[in-house]
């Protein structure tokens, strides 16, 4: 029932092409549920989403390998997108399904391996887009492209899953689609990726679309990987197996009672003079207060908590910051 996740700034999750990459000769299950805000960004976040509802049965993409080295994604609809993954990039190059296809002359990159906290990239890409039964209309599309690793932290899922260690991915594509009229698309996508799974583990998205008439429709949804997490709770924190409940030599603190109920103690120790600042969140990442602020303090140090208003039962964070190094430990609220 206690929760508790220490997070290191050291210990942020980085993706390459051996541990992420698309592979041939895999799948990948996911379900759709109810569509989920993604939260905040930055470093050290707590995603809680573990009373996400499903909606619809798991879908299963398959990935096999195509033409000129490239690889095949099929989806659960039948719809087939070409990738092109190596050790430098993960780059998408075209799009087919019933009575649309989309081939780029200029690509998007998704991805350039490494790809860390803080890693981002940006581009153009234009293409051709065939429309219809028989593809007999055909249009041209052009935009800009960009992705963004913007925040990492502890995730909370169905099943009792706890992953460590997770990095969320924001990419973005914006563009017009051209045919009989214009019309513009933007996507915008958050994936959050942990280190004991090679694909996402939770995606969510926001698709608007703006017609030359001035009309807008915007598409929400949201998909987590089921099948694999059910089958294994509790994934343990992947870093080396002791490192993530290790005290950093230079920091050590502790905070009780929690639970907690109307107040609870923080009481830390600080072996040189430094800059300290230590803040509350919710589990989503919003902010309710600081409880020290730009101090330089060595030695014991004790902090209290008690709000003016009573909080809300539920989990909550609080954050150590010095030395450009971040410490968390989530605590509940009864």
């Amino acid at each position: 029932m206690l929760l508790f996740a220490p997070a290191i700034l050291a210990a942020q999750p980085v993706l390459t092409y051996q541990t992420h990459g698309l592979r041939a000769g895999e799948s990948h299950g996911m379900q759709k549920v109810e569509y989920l805000s993604p939260g905040f960004a930055g470093a050290a976040q707590v995603w809680d989403f573990r009373n996400v509802s499903p909606i619809d049965p798991q879908r299963i993409e398959t990935i096999d390998n195509g033409e000129s080295g490239k690889l095949k994604v099929t989806s659960a609809d039948g719809s087939k997108f070409t990738y092109t993954c190596n050790e430098q990039a993960n780059v998408y190059e075209g799009y087919v399904s019933t009575g649309r296809t989309i081939e780029f002359e200029q690509p998007i990159t998704k991805i350039k391996y490494p790809f860390g906290y803080g890693s981002n990239l940006a581009g153009d890409f234009n293409g051709h887009c065939y429309y219809g039964t028989n593809l007999s209309h055909a249009g041209t599309l052009a935009g800009s492209f960009s992705s963004e690793a913007d925040a990492y932290g502890v995730l909370l899922l169905p099943y009792d899953v706890t992953l460590h260690n997770v990095l969320r991915v924001k990419t973005r594509e914006s563009y017009v689609e051209s045919l009989c009229s214009h019309v513009h698309i933007e996507t915008v996508k958050y994936l959050w990726y942990a280190p004991e799974y090679r694909y996402p583990v939770l995606v969510t998205w926001e698709i608007s679309y703006t017609y030359a008439n001035g009309e807008t429709k915007t598409v929400n949804e949201s998909f987590f990987t089921a099948e694999k997490l059910a089958s294994n709770p509790n994934t343990p924190v992947a870093d080396t197996p002791d490192s993530a409940q290790e005290e950093p030599v230079d920091i050590k603190y502790t905070i009780y009672p929690n639970p907690y109920n109307s107040y609870f103690h923080l009481t830390y120790t600080l072996e040189k003079e430094t800059t300290v600042s230590v803040a509350l969140y919710t589990a989503s990442g919003q902010f309710i207060t600081y409880l020290v602020k730009n101090q330089k303090q060595n030695g014991v140090q004790h902090v209290t908590y008690n709000p003016v208003s009573a909080d809300f039962a539920g989990m909550y964070v609080v954050r150590l910051v010095f030395d450009d190094k971040i410490y968390t430990k989530t605590l509940i609220k009864d």
